[in-house]
């Protein structure tokens, strides 16, 4: 690719990062920029542009100590969260390991991460839960912090014997797509030509590990603006999104009982088209999350 063209698609990468709060992803693509320009010398006046760079740069890791300084909320009461864990999870007819499993993503749903990983972790025991387990940890660190959590979790998986080989692929994979979502390069952020894109057939309410959506708005002061949102949490058919309550402009897409259609779905073994209804959109008022807003969507064929 074009050297100037790989220039561009990183600077509008991190830009694109940072408005959406990825402040370590954006940093990261701010950096590439400028070892790039250094590396080849091809930029005119790539002195000047990387003092730009640098100052972006300097404002991103400003952003990210202003974030880490604020107080960590605490979580719930133990008590408290196994009312939650009663009221909002659909337990009926799951045998122990499931219903537990569906319990903790809902408490870490409602922003009560520890208790939620410490669950996870204990159901790593369990051989046939395992992998699910191990993919909800790893939204849960991405939910509450960052990726570098779930990237280092992973690595300590990989250096210990619980899981195997291909099951270690699987994961990683899982991970990557995250992880890099649609910004590699070549891959537009627009959504694709329908045409392009397969059908989501849903079969038996089951629906593949879903990362992201990608939604463009089609009403409201955002209208015509495409949104990539990482999908937090997953039970069966329906996702979660975790939005910053100052996106006021955003979250009034999301009244409930919405159906929202031509959405692109980012899951892990390809991109389907497909629409889904806003089943939930609450105010998280407690735990590391308190503030934002938790929507859920339940996910159908377009």
């Amino acid at each position: 690719m074009d050297v100037k063209k790989r220039l561009k698609n990183l600077l509008e990468t991190a830009k694109l990062y940072r408005s959406q709060g990825l402040l370590f992803e954006a940093k990261g693509k701010y950096e590439d920029a400028a070892a790039l320009i250094q590396e080849t010398g091809l930029i005119k006046d790539g002195q000047n542009l990387i003092d730009i760079i640098s100052k972006k740069i300097s404002g991103v890791k400003k952003d990210i100590e202003r974030i880490e300084k604020q107080p960590t909320l605490p979580e719930v009461s133990e008590k408290n969260q196994d009312v939650i864990k009663e009221l909002f999870s659909e337990t009926t007819g799951k045998d122990k390991d499931a219903a537990t499993l569906e319990g903790a993503i809902t408490l870490a749903k409602f922003g009560q991460f520890d208790r939620a990983l410490k669950d996870l972790n204990e159901l790593l025991k369990k051989a046939p839960i395992r992998m699910n387990a191990a993919k909800n940890i790893l939204r849960c660190h991405m939910a509450r912090t960052s990726i570098e959590d779930a990237v280092v979790q992973f690595q300590k998986w990989q250096s210990s014997d619980i899981f195997t080989k291909g099951q270690l692929i699987t994961i990683r994979l899982f991970l990557e797509v995250f992880r890099f979502d649609n910004f590699k390069e070549n891959i537009s952020l627009q959504l694709k030509n329908p045409a392009d894109v397969e059908n989501l057939e849903i079969t038996n309410g089951t629906v593949p590990d879903i990362c992201s959506m990608i939604i463009t708005l089609v009403d409201g002061p955002l209208k015509g603006v495409t949104f990539v949102l990482d999908v937090r949490f997953q039970i069966g058919n329906v996702i979660t999104l975790f939005i910053e309550d100052h996106k006021e402009e955003l979250l009034e897409s999301f009244e409930v009982g919405k159906t929202l259609d031509n959405l692109q779905f980012n899951t892990t073994i390809a991109i389907f088209k497909g629409k889904g209804v806003v089943t939930e959109k609450i105010k998280i008022d407690s735990g590391s999350r308190q503030g934002d807003y938790r929507v859920d969507i339940q996910v159908m064929s377009s």
